[in-house]
């Protein structure tokens, strides 16, 4: 994310996960108890010699497990017996194993003529006419259909002792065509079929023509996996575990892996699913998850039994799946080399913790005629949790396993639990031409195809600096050498390498802990409320209630923009540390600058389209006849006659005053491009002291872009005028006032009436007024005595509907609908087109309404006027909305139950000193856009390292950004203010 680590930012319960997500904690186990389901990695280890007479030792948990309590609910209470490792049906007694049932039920063998006063008549059937049988005989339940007389049947496998074909106790005869043999089984060729598909595997690992003499260990796969799967046989699974291994953890789907693969690693479930194999946990667990699983498991932190060393615990198991040893583990069991393994005391230094040689081939192939395949370790940790003593299965990364293993992203690798020093695969010595004697030393070069043996293996972990008692979870590196034993290009004095070695590495809490576990948790957790509060007081300005889909997504709207800042900050305070990795930014800038350009679109775009009308306070004031004053403007006296010169008021200072807001809506405080050549200069000359790293060079980014964006701020205050006082000039100058709401109870107001009651007039008039006002101080603003002119209002809620009402003949004359606007047409000049007519008269109309507003002329809407609070201010928020006529404040009104939609209530005109409306321009989001420039930039630059592309990216983007907005504003313009768009430049 990773990330990736990196999540869904549409659903808020996911939110919560990541902002309450502090971490990896150190590992706290409980000690299992026979009557809990211990972890796949942790075992409380119990010495065989504990367990009582009902009790089997179950090798898997390392724990005694009670046979009545096995056999609880799968058969007959009681008749279960321990037989060491597992639990078995007594001798006089059937098994029958049925499906979904861990073990079988045990019913007691009677004779047909119950002659011997049998308790219990299940299956009648003959006892074997010998003392020794040579056979146990497996059938479906049915082929005793006949034989079941009194009970029901039931569908599963019988075991019997006799042959289910025989009715004198036949015990030593198995008929071929119908069955199978294998060891001392007869076993019904219909139970089979399920796993027949087996084949397939053990045919892909022989000859084409194999030698039924040649030992093969795939052969019986299809036998161990049914005694495995189907009847729940616990050496017949860890035979199979023993088979995957040999094969090198092959992933086909017919290979001994498969059935693991398909009950412990679920991302592989359904590719690996077969009709024939049950789901559920098979055990031995020999496969670790994917994923957060594998990163959570190898960051884990266990507590030492020994301060001094490590204490390490294995078991060895035979190909066939009995045990053949467990016990300490020390290194010289895995020593190939005849030099003595390094010890497992902590903190051995470099000269002690290694040992390598070289291995002739003749040494490789008598330890494998040693070892036969016959050796399968499983290396444990022991470590204490709780004040006991706990084992927990040591992870194996074999790096030739898949290439996702040899990669440095843990989340990728595919870790086991089970290994092998050296594997042999026999040769089928038919195919050879001329047979070498057993008494030559070359006679070895034919007994093996191949040879796999571990060349490398390093066992690793972690020391705690804060904690010496912790040692990290030790991992098991392994890199396996292939060798072709091929005729004519082998000898025996070929050399071969082995290295076995142990590192570790001490760590520290460092800034990374402290900043991902701390700092990131209390932004996010700081991102989400603010977010709230935002949405809070969104809500009360739009008049919506809280439980709405559009409160929920500007919730995650807010929280989108809230959150990239917590992710830019964390990734900039790790870059400051110089605690970061390249993951790490990647998973952090990512995500960030996905989420900022998605809010800043959304923001810049309702911007745009904020509710804009410009009051002309603009009065007639003489017509041509009478003799010119000096102060009258020449254009009213001219020969062209409009509708507008009807009134003697121009239009051309609305058209003046609507461009000047387009052109500053794109104006911003700081250049982009003197940014990029910033960066770019500052890489060039100081790149050479980052000596390449990633993280400095982003380092160098950062700091270039950011301290050019302050000194650009602090010039901009100091040496340029500021625009927005400008445009509040130009609206006195023009006699324009605007008014904006963004939201239906929320907006800004900029008082442009003149103080000299006109501004249409000619230059020398105008002059004349600009050396007045210099000596009208306190005349320009709206209340007497006062320059304020800038005000954040939250207007009477009757006013969205007054201007609704007003616009709404003009709105349906624009879809065709003219019989509501006859009426108003009766003053319209029969000359001029029936569109213009329209919308000049909404324009009057809405012109006049605000005039008589802002004049406290509407007796059902009035305003007052007050400044904020310290805290109104510091929070960008209104607590008192609205005041009502008595003076009280209304909060949550009664107009709408009462259905009283105009009674009478007062909007609140906040003086605003620090120009709040620049929200609603560029200018005003300036650090919005530089947040997300800068995470554009080294976003690029973390995909391309190249810091041209970067830069060069960042500055179009903003070119882009800034035209984009521009047709947004002017066309949202057009359409609000009733102008023409071929007036807007």
């Amino acid at each position: 994310m990773y990330f990736p680590r990196i999540i869904n930012w549409c659903f808020p319960p996911l939110w919560m996960t990541l902002l309450f997500q502090l971490g990896d904690c150190l590992l706290v186990t409980t000690s299992p108890t026979p009557t809990q389901v211990p972890t796949p990695h942790t075992f409380r280890f119990q010495n065989p010699q504990q367990c009582l007479k009902n009790e089997f030792y179950n090798l898997n948990l390392f724990d005694c497990v009670p046979c009545n309590e096995a056999g609880e609910g799968d058969g007959v209470l009681g008749k279960l017996q321990p037989d060491r490792f597992t639990c078995k049906c007594p001798t006089g007694h059937l098994a029958i194993y049925e499906r979904g049932k861990t073990w079988p039920t045990c019913d007691e063998i009677c004779t047909t003529d119950r002659s011997d006063n049998c308790t219990t008549v299940w299956l009648p059937q003959p006892r074997p006419s010998s003392a020794f049988c040579s056979y146990r005989y497996l059938n479906s339940t049915s082929a005793f259909a006949s034989q079941l007389s009194v009970h029901p049947l039931i569908s599963g496998i019988i075991l019997t002792r006799t042959n289910p074909s025989s009715s004198d106790g036949d015990c030593q005869s198995c008929d071929v065509n119908h069955n199978f043999r294998y060891q001392d089984f007869c076993l019904a060729s219909s139970l089979l079929r399920p796993y027949v598909h087996y084949n397939s595997f053990w045919q892909a690992t022989t000859n084409p023509r194999p030698d039924p003499g040649a030992p093969n260990h795939f052969g019986d796969l299809k036998f161990v996996a049914f005694l495995c799967l189907t009847l729940r046989n616990d050496t017949a699974c860890q035979q199979l575990a023993n088979l995957c291994v040999l094969s090198h953890y092959a992933l086909e789907k017919h290979s001994p892996c498969s059935a693991f693969l398909l009950t412990q690693v679920s991302d592989v479930v359904m590719k690996y699913a077969h009709s024939g194999e049950q789901v559920r946990a098979l055990q031995p667990f020999l496969f670790y998850k994917k994923g957060r699983t594998t990163r959570d498991l190898l960051s884990k932190t266990l507590q030492l039994a020994d301060r001094k060393e490590l204490r390490l615990f294995s078991t060895t198991f035979g190909l066939g799946g009995n045990l053949k040893r467990w016990g300490s583990f020390h290194l010289e069991t895995v020593n190939l080399c005849p030099h003595p393994a390094p010890s497992l005391q902590l903190a051995l230094s470099k000269e002690k913790s290694e040992v390598s040689c070289q291995l002739t081939l003749e040494r490789l192939i008598d330890l494998a005629t040693q070892q036969a395949n016959d050796e399968f370790l499983t290396v444990y940790l022991n470590f204490s949790s709780n004040w006991q003593y706990l084992l927990h299965q040591v992870p194996i990364l074999i790096e030739t396993l898949t290439p996702e293993n040899q990669r440095a992203q843990r989340e990728e690798w595919q870790l086991v639990k089970r290994f092998q020093l050296i594997a042999a695969s026999p040769r089928d010595n038919r195919l050879l031409h001329t047979a070498v004697p057993r008494f030559e030393d070359a006679h070895k070069l034919q007994i093996y195809r191949s040879l796999r043996y571990v060349e490398d293996l390093e066992l690793h972990y972690s020391l705690d600096k804060d904690q010496p008692d912790r040692v990290g979870l030790p991992l098991i590196r392994l890199r396996y050498r292939h060798i072709e034993l091929g005729a004519g290009n082998s000898s025996l004095s070929q050399l071969h390498p082995f290295r076995l070695r142990i590192s570790y590495e001490q760590v520290k809490r460092g800034w990374d802990w402290l900043v991902l576990e701390v700092f990131l948790p209390l932004l996010l957790l700081l991102a989400l409320t603010a977010a709230a509060f935002r949405l809070q007081n969104l809500r009360r300005r739009r008049k919506a209630d809280l439980c709405q889909m559009s409160s929920l997504m500007e919730f995650l709207l807010q929280l989108a923009g809230n959150v990239a800042y917590a992710l830019l900050g964390t990734a900039l305070l790790l870059l400051i540390l110089q605690a970061s990795s390249t993951r790490l930014l990647q998973i952090l800038l990512y995500p960030a600058c996905l989420l900022q350009l998605l809010f800043l679109g959304v923001h810049l775009w309702r911007s745009s389209q904020l509710e804009l009308f410009l009051i002309d306070w603009e009065r007639p004031r003489s017509s041509c006849e009478g003799q010119r004053l000096n102060l009258d403007s020449s254009s009213l006296c001219s020969s062209v006659r409009t509708f507008v010169a009807e009134s003697s008021v121009s239009a051309w200072r609305v058209l003046f005053t609507a461009n000047a807001w387009i052109r500053l809506s794109v104006t911003q405080k700081y250049s982009t491009l003197a940014q990029v050549f910033m960066v770019v200069a500052g890489y060039q000359f100081l790149d050479r002291f980052t000596h390449g790293d990633l993280g400095l060079r982003c380092c160098l980014i950062t700091a270039c872009y950011l301290i050019t964006y302050l000194l650009q701020l602090l010039g901009h205050r100091l040496f340029v005028a500021n625009p927005l006082q400008k445009f509040i000039d130009l609206c006195s100058l023009a006699n324009i006032s605007l008014f904006s709401l963004t939201e239906p109870g929320f907006g800004y107001y900029i008082h442009g009436r003149s103080p000299h009651g006109f501004a249409d007039t000619d230059m020398s008039s105008m002059i004349l007024q600009l050396q007045r006002t210099q000596t009208m101080y306190g005349r320009r603003g709206l209340l007497m005595d006062s320059d304020k002119q800038a005000y954040v209002i939250l207007p009477p809620r009757n006013l969205h509907i007054y201007l609704e009402r007003l616009l709404l003949p003009f709105q349906r004359s624009l879809t065709g609908s003219l019989s509501q606007t006859m009426l108003y047409q009766k003053d319209i000049v029969p000359s001029i087109d029936g569109q213009m007519e329209r919308t000049s008269i909404a324009y009057a109309s809405v012109n006049r309404f605000f005039c008589a507003f802002i004049d406290h002329a509407i007796k059902d809407m009035d305003y007052i006027i007050k400044e904020k609070s310290f805290v109104e201010q510091l929070l960008n928020c209104e607590i008192d909305n609205y005041i009502t006529e008595s003076g009280l404040t209304s909060i949550n009104p009664y107009n709408q139950l009462f259905n009283k939609e105009f009674l009478p209530d007062k909007g609140t005109f906040y003086i605003d000193d620090s120009y709040s409306f620049s929200r609603v321009l560029l200018l005003g989001n300036h650090l919005h856009i530089f947040v997300l420039e800068l995470l554009i930039l080294l976003s690029i630059f973390l995909l391309t390292s190249n810091h041209l592309i970067a830069a060069a990216g960042a500055c179009v983007f903003n070119m882009l950004l800034r035209h984009v907005f521009r047709l947004w504003v002017r066309r949202n313009v057009s359409r609000k203010t009733l102008i023409d768009e071929r007036f807007l430049l």
